[in-house]
């Protein structure tokens, strides 16, 4: 018969029990790692272009034509609280009153800065008193606005200017 050596035999099952549970405990290692979290998943690939480094800039001016003039804006009447335009002892101001109607803006009223009535009753009613749908522009010139704002009102005869 053969003789075994049972100190053989234990230390060769010893080894193959070990290797075999390093293998296992891997196993559940890596398992638990991926179910864990996303730490080793790639990430997402993005749409468009990576942001850059300088993606702090403020927004660009807006600019709305007005017979030939380019107005600053337009921006809603409703959210502005302080109209406030850092403007120039040499320079002066047109606002032009717009209401807002399917994506396009309809001229209400051109006026100056230097104007003490203000029209709001005209703006709503012209507006459908819809309050959210009027909004402002502002154009500013170094020379006398009452020419340019009387060519404007004669072009594009607005509403509430004639009802001055």
């Amino acid at each position: 018969m053969v003789n075994f050596d049972r100190k053989k035999i234990l230390s060769v099952l010893l080894y193959i029990f070990s290797a075999i549970l390093l293998v296992v405990l891997t196993f559940l290692l890596v398992t638990w790692l991926l179910q864990k979290g996303d730490v080793l998943r790639p990430p997402a690939p993005s749409e468009g272009f990576p942001p850059g480094p300088l993606t702090t800039f403020p927004q660009p001016p807006e600019f709305i034509e007005i017979g030939d003039y380019y107005f600053s804006g337009p921006w809603a009447l409703e959210t502005l609280e302080d109209i406030s335009i850092s403007m120039n002892r040499d320079l002066f101001a047109l606002l032009a009153i717009l209401c807002k109607r399917n994506e396009e803006y309809d001229i209400i009223d051109i006026a100056g800065t230097e104007q003490k009535n203000v029209n709001y009753e005209c703006w709503t009613e012209s507006c459908n008193q819809e309050v959210q749908n009027l909004y402002i522009a502002v154009f500013l010139s170094s020379s006398d606005p009452a020419k340019i704002k009387d060519k404007l009102n004669r072009r594009l005869n607005p509403v509430c200017s004639l009802a001055e």
